[in-house]
């Protein structure tokens, strides 16, 4: 990009409190493990990704004025964010995500009291709808208000502004379905597929059919994530890409699909197609995955190239 671009990152900044067992799950008891509380958020993991893939990032969130929120905010400047236009709540507090994973890092029950998220409304976003139009990219999750969402898709429109979403929940992917003819690109998981398209996703079929319902609803491109079993991508023209299922060391699930959108985004940047866009979300996310925190310092241009070519080599 050029060194006066940027790209605007629209959604949740979370305090992340993750619990890991030393033993197996067992319900209605307690077991012996270690508890972490990170930064997080999606919208903040975006955020910090880009900025470690060399990208100048302006955020728009919303925190509490509290001591988690006042802690965010410095963290998020440290990683090279411009917060300078986040909505700090005097009557709200911090937005909190609570997680519990198995043994081998794999998320297995998630709270997110996301209120603060909602004041992302869309007279803020109006407030800041220049930020929007003079942006290289535009990337929002499903945190704010449906309102918000779809004023800054079609805010984004206005100027040709490329528009990219991570759905984030299967509860909150409800929110984009009137915008989908104005998405760039989208990243569901399967859970969130299965609310967009309406039907479950039971076999690879079903996925690829997922896949083209998207795109025939007018999404440019859809990058469905499925964990082990890899993913499907695929462009306006329907070219189906098969992306493998590729993890090293798992360490923690939370943040790979943060980290895989925001690969796309700086391959799309790049002008990488669909294909090269699909690689480096693949292995965003398998760096993602090597740490307890969610986003993974790790992450960096040269880290992502590095990745990318150990996959191509397999």
């Amino acid at each position: 990009m050029e060194s006066d671009s940027y790209i605007l990152v629209i959604g949740g900044t979370n305090m992340d409190i993750g619990a890991r067992p030393f033993g197996t799950l067992q319900p209605h008891d307690s077991l012996p493990g270690a508890v972490a509380k990170t930064p997080g958020g999606v919208g903040r993991n975006i955020a910090v990704s880009l900025a470690q893939l060399g990208h100048r990032v302006i955020m728009l969130t919303a925190v509490g004025n509290d001591a988690d929120g006042r802690e965010l905010l410095s963290l998020g400047e440290s990683a090279g964010l411009d917060l300078s236009h986040a909505r700090v709540l005097d009557d709200a507090p911090t937005s909190l995500y609570i997680y519990v994973s198995d043994g081998k890092g794999e998320i297995q029950w998630a709270v997110c009291d996301a209120s603060a998220s909602d004041r992302i409304d869309r007279s803020y976003l109006a407030e800041n709808a220049d930020l929007i139009r003079g942006a290289a990219a535009v990337l929002m999750d499903t945190n704010p208000p449906e309102s918000a969402i779809v004023y800054a898709a079609e805010t984004a429109a206005e100027t040709g502004v490329p528009f990219f979403v991570d759905p984030i929940s299967a509860a909150k992917a409800t929110k984009i379905r009137s915008i989908l003819p104005f998405i760039t690109a989208i990243k569901p998981n399967k859970a969130e597929a299965q609310v967009l398209y309406g039907r479950p996703l039971l076999t690879k079929a079903n996925a690829e059919e997922a896949v083209i319902s998207l795109l025939g609803n007018g999404v440019g491109e859809v990058y469905l994530t499925l964990g082990k079993e890899g993913g499907v991508a695929a462009d306006s023209e329907e070219n189906l890409i098969y992306l493998p299922g590729y993890a090293r060391h798992l360490v923690n699930s939370s943040g790979c699909g943060d980290a895989f959108i925001s690969a796309v985004v700086h391959a799309y940047l790049q002008g990488k197609d669909v294909e090269g866009k699909a690689k480096a979300g693949v292995a965003a996310s398998s760096i993602s995955m090597e740490t307890r925190s969610a986003v993974n310092p790790a992450l960096t241009a040269k880290g992502l190239e590095d990745r990318m070519q150990q996959i191509d080599n397999l």
